[in-house]
């Protein structure tokens, strides 16, 4: 019977033993009951991976993604790092391009000290080597860098390569650069054999940073998008290269990788000739596909053309690109050929057509002020930003000056879109009225309208909001956009300042030509000193050649003792342009030729003129400017402020003309100034 088993059978049998007499002597003990184990801890699995923070608290995580219970009840970041062989794999690759840039780092360092003679390097160098000859023997049988890099198969551009400069040389600067470029793309073999990913993203990354927000002629998502997925709407090699050649040129005078030689620029150089070689090649091949990509790189070529000093193909280029547009029906509320991308992304092609559209329109409005030429765009764009849509898009938005950290700025991107585009307006209206002289006399009429296009531009200021003034946001292209304000006002009065004359000029204090003029200069001026203080001359948008040239040009008639702000616009300017001619080359020099020629007129008093400023020219003379510059420029940009003879310039009318570039350089460059 079960009531009669021996105390401890029950335990003796669970362990598998058999009793024997003696434990059957002893009291009766019962069996505990064991309650059953519970269905849902029978059936839980083990997590596969905890997250990073539970792992480093070592508790339990469930490793629900993308936030597990324990990060999302303690609000900590919550993410799930790589198995073990990835986290070894990883660690080993960091370590590989540990080692490998350091063997860079060294090789520099032995090239340079071979060629300086540097004994206490070499003396290093050979002391290490001794103690451990087989880890350095083919860092030390290895060529120098310059024979290596002719043996790369893609130039050494990069943010890794900015990093390790400036590691080697902490001295020349202390500003932290970024980690990791702001654009990405991992699809650049399908467009171009001359970079690769690396240096692609670092050069895309200098474009969208620097020079697009100022027109945004790409949109930089619907771009990117294209570029990865490989189709064409928004994409093409064409404009792949053109986007790329512009990166390479902004990223020569941003940050040299030979920080104590700023002008060894062979690298950016070599890829620069590559990729503006594979840019005529391809404009051939896709210049008849009628598409919005095409049409943009025209304009981006044409932009090349005017600062290669031959506007008069450049400008070709960008009306070509402008006419393109309208036929695409850019212009209209709903293009044709952005119906396929509505149905699917509704919100992203909206605000690439009111951008793209828009910059378009403001790039010809621009070449028809500067260089005379006929608007290709009579009216604006049918389409764009409402105050609402805006602020709404530019909730959230930084700008940095990449590749550095800081400073960081709101740049109220669309915010200042929407405002540019009230200025571009009355641009294109003053260029359209611009080219009735000198054909027709400037009469009472002309006067008047002149009046309404001042007071028009004037509402304009005083519309702005306070995010895209200077006083509250110093980003680039909110100083670029007074920038063009002032120098719209410039133009406008020098209509009337080159055109008229005492018979038939009014008498309206309000429109003081020459007095407006002299006001806008001097805000043009004081806002380059902002930008040189804000910014410095690591990058520069194109357009500034504009603004240098005209108030470089400007400061020397107005330098005087009492008044040091001129000279410090001067050298500010000087000083600009000598960076800018790392890059963009012909038309710098040229604007600095001008601004060396009009020195030498006016002679002003030397103490007036800084160390800077003579420096450049000593260089200028020496190195940068020869007969092959002058018979290569076919540039009709305008200089204005030029007198025809010593002491006219601060009167209005015939005795004070405008020049062309090209005219001025030729009449000037042929007489010995003194």
């Amino acid at each position: 019977m079960q009531a009669s088993a021996e105390p401890g059978a029950a335990e003796d049998t669970v362990k598998g033993r058999i009793p024997d007499a003696a434990q059957q002597r002893t009291p009766k003990k019962l069996p505990i009951p064991r309650l059953p184990t519970s269905s849902l801890k029978s059936n839980q699995q083990r997590t596969a991976r905890a997250c990073a923070a539970c792992r480093t608290r070592k508790t339990k995580c469930d490793g629900r993604k993308p936030v597990c219970r324990q990060c999302s009840r303690l609000d900590l970041d919550c993410y799930y790092a790589g198995s073990k062989r990835e986290r070894q794999q990883l660690e080993l690759d960091t370590v590989r391009f540990r080692a490998t840039a350091y063997e860079t780092l060294l090789r520099d360092i032995i090239s340079e000290s071979n060629r300086m003679d540097i004994k206490p390097i070499e003396e290093i160098i050979s002391k290490h080597f001794q103690g451990n000859p087989e880890a350095f023997s083919t860092l030390m049988a290895a060529r120098s860098l310059s024979d290596q890099h002719l043996q790369q198969p893609h130039p050494g551009i990069s943010l890794a390569r900015m990093h390790l400069t400036l590691a080697s040389n902490r001295a020349s600067s202390t500003q932290p650069l970024q980690d990791c470029p702001l654009v990405q793309t991992s699809n650049i073999g399908h467009w171009t054999d001359l970079v690769d990913n690396t240096t692609a993203s670092h050069l895309l990354s200098l474009y969208f940073t620097w020079d697009n927000p100022t027109w945004h002629l790409i949109d930089q998502e619907m771009f990117l998008r294209d570029l990865e997925s490989g189709r064409t709407r928004f994409c093409s090699s064409l404009l792949v290269h053109a986007l790329l050649f512009f990166g390479c040129v902004i990223a020569i005078p941003s940050f040299s990788y030979h920080l104590a030689r700023i002008t060894d620029r062979r690298e950016e150089k070599v890829l620069g000739e590559k990729l503006y070689s594979a840019l005529q090649r391809l404009w051939n091949i896709e210049k008849e596909i009628t598409c919005l990509p095409t049409a943009q790189s025209s304009i981006m070529i044409g932009l090349l053309c005017c600062t290669f000093g031959i506007d008069r193909m450049g400008t070709s280029y960008i009306m070509h690109g402008a006419t393109l547009c309208r036929q695409l029906g850019l212009h209209q509320e709903q293009p044709s050929f952005l119906q396929d991308d509505i149905d699917r992304e509704a919100d992203s092609v909206s605000r690439c057509h009111k951008l793209i559209s828009w910059a378009v329109f403001d790039v010809q409005a621009l070449a028809a002020q500067v260089y005379r030429k006929k608007s290709a765009w009579k009216e604006p764009p049918s389409v764009s930003f409402s105050e609402t849509e805006a602020a709404a898009l530019d909730e959230g938005d930084e700008w940095s000056p990449y590749p550095f950290l800081n400073p960081i700025f709101r740049p109220f991107v669309h915010t200042a879109a929407r405002a540019r585009g009230g200025l571009v307006v009355i641009v294109n209206d003053i260029a359209i009225f611009a080219l009735k002289f000198p054909d027709s006399p400037m009469n009472q009429e002309d006067w008047e309208y002149g009046f309404q296009l001042y007071e028009k531009l004037l509402d304009w200021r005083a519309s702005l909001p306070s995010v895209v003034t200077p006083d509250e946001n110093t980003s680039p292209h909110i100083l670029i956009l007074h920038m063009y304000y002032h120098a719209t006002v410039v133009s406008l009065c020098e209509l009337f300042n080159l055109y008229s004359d005492s018979t038939n000029t009014p008498i309206n204090t309000e429109f003081d030509t020459q007095g407006l003029k002299l006001q806008a200069m001097s805000a043009i001026g004081s806002l380059i000193l902002l930008f040189q203080t804000c910014h410095g001359f690591k990058s520069l948008p194109v357009v500034m050649l504009h603004y240098f040239c005209a108030a470089g040009v400007h400061s020397i008639s107005q330098l005087r003792p009492q008044d040091p702000k001129w000279s410090l616009v001067l050298e500010s300017c000087v000083v600009g342009l000598w960076h800018m001619s790392l890059g963009w080359g012909r038309l710098c020099t040229a604007f600095l030729r001008t601004i060396e020629l009009v020195l030498k007129a006016t002679k002003p008093d030397v103490s007036l003129i800084s160390p800077k400023v003579r420096a450049v020219m000593q260089q200028l003379n020496t190195n940068r400017w020869t007969a092959t510059d002058v018979k290569s420029l076919a540039a009709d940009y305008v200089v204005y402020h030029v007198p025809n003879s010593k002491g006219q310039g601060a009167a209005a009318g015939p005795q004070h003309q405008a020049h062309g570039l090209q005219s001025l350089i030729y009449a000037m460059d042929e007489h010995s100034l003194g």
